[in-house]
């Protein structure tokens, strides 16, 4: 029989990925508060198809990962190098965040791109974090946990902060929108859309780098708190690994 503590998790899980759908419709930059509707900033969700459905607000649609809502054991994997736009975003609290500068500081990342009406996969890759967020600290407390979004015409810092209070987020996890140009900028360096002939698909990537000036590892699935964990002290093994070789090498 489970224990307590791995019940609590199990049920805490099962409430995070409920579909979660708000009504309200805002402009990119306000408070989240007014309601408004209308202007073009309606949600489009269409048939669940071989393509999964069409979502986003205005002109950030696109259509979402199709395959099963749990998490999977083989994720596919791949080291990538991203050069880091200089953009400015913002933060849930609404300040201003140059995104070079903070993924140029020391320490690990592990970075996920959600937006918070998503209904499909995003509750699951928060959730993972939200589960995980207490290990990868233990492991090294100036990991940062970043979530940034994709659907910014609707995504308020007022929004993202209500996200993240639903995700019991810690400090060290930081929720990240924007202007549109810039969110786009954002997530074509990351190649963070996959995209097949004139459409674009919104797929589980996790993304880990252990040092500034790393190559990141991509993992393109949805992963439990223990495959995060797993991969995360993946990428510390390798760091340390690294700077062993090189504190070895005559000088």
């Amino acid at each position: 029989m489970p224990g307590p503590a791995r019940s609590l998790r199990a049920f805490m899980f099962a409430v995070a990925v409920l579909p979660w759908v708000p009504a309200a419709l805002a402009n990119p930059m306000d408070d989240g508060r007014d309601g408004a509707r209308g202007g073009g900033h309606e949600m489009t969700m269409g048939d669940h198809g071989k393509d999964g459905p069409l979502m986003g607000h205005g002109a950030q649609q696109f259509y979402m990962y199709p395959g099963p809502m749990t998490p999977n054991a083989a994720p596919k994997r791949s080291r990538v190098h991203y050069e880091i736009p200089h953009v400015t975003l913002y933060n849930e609290d609404g300040a201003a965040v140059e995104l070079d500068r903070l993924l140029h500081r020391p320490g690990p990342v592990a970075l996920q791109f959600i937006f918070t009406s998503c209904a499909t996969i995003c509750p699951v890759l928060s959730a993972g974090f939200s589960q995980a967020q207490a290990a990868l600290l233990a492991r090294d407390p100036s990991t940062r946990l970043i979530s940034i979004s994709i659907d910014p015409e609707y995504d308020t810092p007022a929004r993202l902060r209500t996200y993240a209070e639903r995700y019991h987020a810690g400090r060290n996890w930081i929720f990240l929108t924007g202007r549109l140009g810039d969110i786009r900028t954002v997530i074509e360096a990351f190649d963070a859309l996959y995209r097949a002939g004139s459409k674009m698909y919104h797929r589980p990537y996790t993304y880990f780098r252990g040092r500034p000036g790393d190559d990141w590892v991509r993992l393109d699935g949805l992963l439990s708190e223990a495959d995060l964990v797993r991969e995360f002290d993946a990428v510390l093994a390798a760091d340390a690994k690294e700077t062993h070789r090189a504190a070895a090498e005559p000088r």
